[in-house]
């Protein structure tokens, strides 16, 4: 079953998984999807560093590539925030 996720949950799975090097690749995806808008939201909001978006501007797929992308402090700090607390 799908489940709906928020920006803020999107965020925060994009960035913990830049942190612990998960992108291994290049992706070309839809630019209309959530993972390409939510992408280029955090290099727009200054989390990340090093990530390379191209511009999907009336093309069907883009490439997002957070191979090399690195958490700016803003964006450890995003992250510390959001991540649920272990207990």
């Amino acid at each position: 079953m799908a489940h709906n996720v928020s920006r803020t949950e999107e965020l925060t799975g994009i960035l913990n998984d830049v942190k612990r090097h998960r992108f291994r690749s290049a992706r070309s995806i839809n630019p209309a999807s959530m993972l390409y808008q939510t992408a280029q939201d955090a290099v727009a909001e200054k989390f990340l560093r090093n990530a390379i978006i191209e511009d999907g501007t009336d093309k069907p797929v883009a490439s997002v590539d957070l191979h090399n992308a690195e958490l700016t402090e803003t964006g450890e700090t995003f992250l510390a925030e959001h991540l649920p607390q272990k207990d």
